[in-house]
This record gives C-alpha cells, structure tokens and sequence, in this order.
C-alpha cells in the first residue's frame, strides 16, 4: 500500500513537470495535473493538500532543482579550498547541473513571463537552496565584512540562469561559443577569475 501512494505520488509530480514545461502556470491545475497523473483529483488533495502546497512537494522533490546535498557533495572539498575557491566550485556545479535539466529550464523560462503565486512557490524553493549554501559556507570560512558575499552570489547565478537560458535559443553571446565545451569552459574560467579577484581568500 505504501509502495502504490509513493508510485502514485511519483506519477502527480512528474505530471507536474510535464505541464508546466509544456504549457507553463495558465493552464496548471488540479484537473489538467489529475488528467495527466491518470489518477483521481481527490488522490491529490489528500497527498499533497492544495496546488501550492504540490508546487513546493514538486520543487523539493520532484528533480526540479539542484539539492544543497548535491551541491555540496563532498564536504572535505570545500574545507581545503578558500573561500572564493568553494563558491567557484559550487557555482560550476550549479551551471553544469542546471544545464542538465531541460523541464527547469523551460519552467523558469515560464515564470520570467508569469508572475502569480504558484511562481512564488518554486522561487521560494530555489532561494531556500541558495540560502541554505550560503549558510554552509559561513560556517566552513569567515565571510570579509567588506563584502556582500550574498549579493556577489546573486548576480553570479543570475548570469549563470541567463545564459543557460539565452543559450537554447542562441548559441553565441559576446563572441562566445556555446555550443562546445570551450565556450562553457571560458564561463567556469571567468567565474574563477572574478572571485579571484573580489573575494578575500581565508586560507
């Protein structure tokens, strides 16, 4: 019995993806979702309670977004390296996932044009993913004072989704070629280079 209700569960969330992918938020509801599982609404309400509360179950749970487990993978990693050297490691992971995740990126591609509260539900998600990275960075090395190491952080994964992004419709910006590793490869380099030279190293 337990099995058949995680199956089932499985089938809700992976619907989920499918139409938000496909169709984005307009057309996200508890029927279409229902439709698309082959299971009944009311399967719905009781695993999962309403639409929003699906929507945070789905960025959680659902390989929507990156885990701050998967982020970090290995804890002795970072320990060895400075502090602008973890978050280089962290952010490359982030990019080379993200690009491994084609229904993320046609999600996010949706809520960049719709705005509303089911957006705010996965948006809540990502952030939370973000925060939670932070957090074990400052307890792994001491944060300069004189530097918003959050803000950096943003607009670094900002650019990352950009491209990522930008990339599926166009493979060149600035002259640069993404559609080999090199181009890619420039991005990671970059990345380094900046952290390198605005993020205090704690040894």
């Amino acid at each position: 019995m337990a099995r058949d209700k995680e199956e089932t569960k499985a089938r809700i969330l992976s619907a989920v993806g499918k139409l938000l992918a496909e169709s984005g938020f307009k057309q996200l509801g508890v029927n279409a979702i229902a439709r698309e599982a082959g299971v009944d609404k009311v399967l719905i309400y009781r695993y999962f309670e309403n639409l929003p509360s699906l929507l945070r179950t789905f960025g959680k749970e659902g390989n929507y977004w990156i885990t701050v487990a998967e982020l970090i993978a290995d804890e002795t990693a970072v320990n060895d390296k400075s502090l602008a050297d973890s978050m280089v490691l962290l952010l490359t992971r982030f990019l080379y996932d993200l690009q491994e995740r084609p229904i993320t990126q046609e999600i996010v591609r949706w809520e960049l044009l719709e705005g509303n509260e089911l957006t705010h539900e996965l948006a809540t998600v990502r952030d939370q993913v973000a925060i939670e990275s932070l957090e074990f960075l400052k307890q792994k090395h001491s944060f300069p004072p004189d530097q918003d190491i959050p803000a950096i952080s943003a607009v670094l994964i900002a650019g990352i989704v950009y491209l990522v992004l930008r990339t599926k419709v166009n493979d060149t910006f600035l002259g640069i070629d993404f559609s080999s590793p090199s181009g890619w490869q420039r991005i990671e380099k970059a990345i380094a280079s900046l952290l390198g030279a605005i993020v205090e190293n704690d040894g």
